[in-house]
């Protein structure tokens, strides 16, 4: 397991703290389809001391610790100025971050390998079963299988080659095979600690399917509600259409490791992202309910 650990990394805090995108009004008042500027949404969560991380000794807490901080003078004595620095330590497998390749695959890539292509400015787009967890007495069972990705398609459009799918949340074994073989994505991002149902008892079978075939995943990913609010819009018919192309990038440290945090970023341009080929509908309704 690697560590990002004070004694071996240390990083002036001005580096951890990237600017926060502010978000305009998407709908305009609610009276129009189309979205006017491109918007930014951020789907990381901050590093702090609240960092969800997997039970058990061999996934260390987020730690932040100061190390310098106060006024300087230069060499000569005349001009102070202010200088601060911070060391953290932390488990890869934290907060917002990437499992690479090689996490469940001997021959996949480390985190620093996988190709940017794959990570930034791709198309993406949000699979959203959260009703039919909350229905369940035990929502631990749920797992999302093909017949959700196909019931979303019906409704968004086929999912693009080289995509990065997030859901709203937990995956079968047989969905992600699914996936790598018939749509050919980049990658899976989650809104929980981790891809597989939460009573898998031991048999990961989505990160076996899925970084098996260099397809990285995302946990622990954020604000998929809001996102879904701003880029989704209700039909007269009771029916919901994307109101946007969105593109994902995926930024995680340049590490040579089976993981680490990452900023992810979601870019929404006017628009749709689909293939361009109409959805068939499951039924005859197009925007009714499927």
């Amino acid at each position: 397991m690697f560590r990002i650990c004070r004694s071996s990394l240390r990083i002036p805090l001005v580096f951890l703290l990237l600017p926060a995108f502010t978000l305009s009004d998407f709908f305009n008042g609610g009276s129009s389809n189309t979205v006017e500027e491109t918007e930014w949404f951020d789907l990381s969560y901050p590093l702090d001391e609240d960092t969800v991380f997997f039970p058990g000794q061999m996934y260390e807490q987020f730690n932040l610790t100061q190390d310098i901080k106060g006024f300087n003078q230069t060499s000569s004595g005349n001009f102070p100025f202010w200088y601060a620095t911070f060391s953290f330590c932390m488990s890869e497998h934290g907060g917002t971050h990437v499992d690479a390749p090689y996490h469940f695959n001997k021959l996949g890539w480390k985190l620093g390998e996988i190709p940017l292509k794959r990570m930034v400015d791709v198309p993406a787009t949000i699979i959203d079963v959260e009703r039919d967890v909350f229905v369940l007495k035990h929502p631990d069972e749920f797992a999302l299988e093909v017949k959700h990705v196909l019931e979303h398609e019906a409704k968004f459009g086929q999912i693009l080659t080289g995509s990065v799918i997030l859901v709203r949340t937990g995956l079968s074994g047989a969905a992600a095979d699914w996936l790598v073989r018939e749509r050919h994505i980049y990658g899976i991002g989650i809104d929980a600690p981790g891809l597989d149902i939460g009573n898998n008892k031991g048999n990961p079978v989505a990160h076996i399917v899925t970084l098996g075939a260099q397809v990285y995943n995302i946990e622990n990913v954020a604000n998929l509600d809001y996102l879904i609010k701003k880029t989704r819009k209700q039909t007269p018919f009771g029916g919901t259409l994307s109101n946007c192309n969105l593109r994902l990038f995926v930024l995680p440290s340049r590490l040579s490791g089976t993981g680490g945090p990452a900023r992810v970023l979601a870019h929404c341009k006017p628009g749709f992202a689909s293939t361009g080929v109409p959805a068939m509908p499951l039924n005859p309704n197009q925007f009714g309910q499927f």
